[in-house]
């Protein structure tokens, strides 16, 4: 494992980003379908459906599914970062941190990895750039994965080869 993935940040400053994260897409909590999604989901964007993944109707089952999304947050990160850049890290109930993906090779790597670190299993999995420009937005109880901006919404779909193909929602360019 590589503890180095994760930077812990000072309350005050995790803080400051949540806020800015949260205001600027305007998230919700919430586990009833009234509250989905989490964010307004900006352009370009496309949310996949995690369920096939949560009730195991993957090859492999649900681990295996858990790992190939997973690898796919992973990868998508590191498409969209340089080897020493880090996104910040929401799940909107623990404290806020940086996240190094390149200081990872496997999504097992990752401590946390299958409880809301790159999966959205029981917490939420919220990644956002340092601009805010492309991100990542796992909800736990709408089993979903939402990707957007252009860079992440490009990455995310040519690695996607063969582990998610239903889409909820998808927003193109304005």
């Amino acid at each position: 494992m590589s503890e180095d993935c994760w930077i812990d940040l000072d309350w005050e400053v995790g803080k400051i980003l949540w806020n800015d994260f949260a205001a600027r897409f305007h998230f919700r909590a919430g586990t009833t379908q009234s509250n989905w999604p989490a964010i307004v989901e900006p352009a370009p964007s496309i949310t996949w459906d995690l369920s096939p993944i949560f009730e195991g109707d993957c090859p492999g089952g649900f681990t295996a599914g858990m790992i190939a999304v997973a690898g796919l947050v992973l990868g998508t990160l590191q498409d969209c970062t340089d080897w020493y850049e880090a996104v910040a890290f929401h799940d909107a109930v623990h404290p806020s941190a940086l996240f190094r993906a390149h200081q990872a090779d496997e999504p097992q790597d990752v401590p946390g990895w299958d409880t809301g670190g790159l999966f959205p299993n029981g917490d939420y999995t919220i990644f956002v750039g340092r601009d805010q420009a492309f991100g990542i937005v796992g909800h736990p109880w709408e089993q979903s994965l939402c990707v957007f901006g252009a860079a992440a919404v490009n990455a995310f779909t040519t690695r996607n080869v063969t582990v998610l193909d239903a889409t909820l929602r998808r927003r193109s360019e304005p």
